[in-house]
């Protein structure tokens, strides 16, 4: 193993996304947008097999009552958001990543200005031909191409 001097072939990212053939940066902190009127949400990327979102809340803001047709983890990065669902409500803060199995009745809330990634599995195809409606119409910035 080589030693290499502290910042050696290392790249600072000032841009919202930085390229190599197999190596993409995400600038959470330049791509997290907060929009007043509903929450941003942002498709980072979309591999075939899973699809990454970056949703920025306003306090006060939601995700109406929705069923995801594959499994979602919800990371929250700042701030703190409600989880819903008929049999529990979950409180999460920066720092928490929560499992969401397939098909569970949910909807999300901002207790404060918040800012979620969530990552959805295992097909988010499907996810797409069966109506989560959150996600339509948003373009990945990266997407698998074969």
């Amino acid at each position: 193993m080589q030693h290499r001097p502290e910042g050696a072939g290392e790249q600072e990212h000032t841009d919202a996304q930085a390229t190599t053939t197999n190596l993409i940066v995400f600038d959470l902190r330049t791509l997290a947008r907060f929009r007043d009127d509903h929450p941003h949400i942002q498709v980072l990327s979309d591999l075939g097999s899973a699809r990454v979102v970056l949703i920025a809340f306003r306090a006060g803001q939601q995700l109406a009552e929705h069923r995801s047709p594959g499994q979602v983890l919800m990371q929250v990065l700042r701030g703190r958001i409600i989880i819903e669902t008929p049999e529990k409500h979950v409180r999460l803060q920066a720092g928490l990543l929560l499992r969401l199995e397939a098909s569970v009745l949910h909807s999300v809330i901002a207790r404060t200005d918040a800012l979620m990634l969530l990552t959805i599995t295992p097909d988010p195809a499907r996810c797409a031909e069966e109506g989560l409606d959150i996600l339509r119409g948003h373009t990945p910035l990266v997407a698998r191409t074969m």
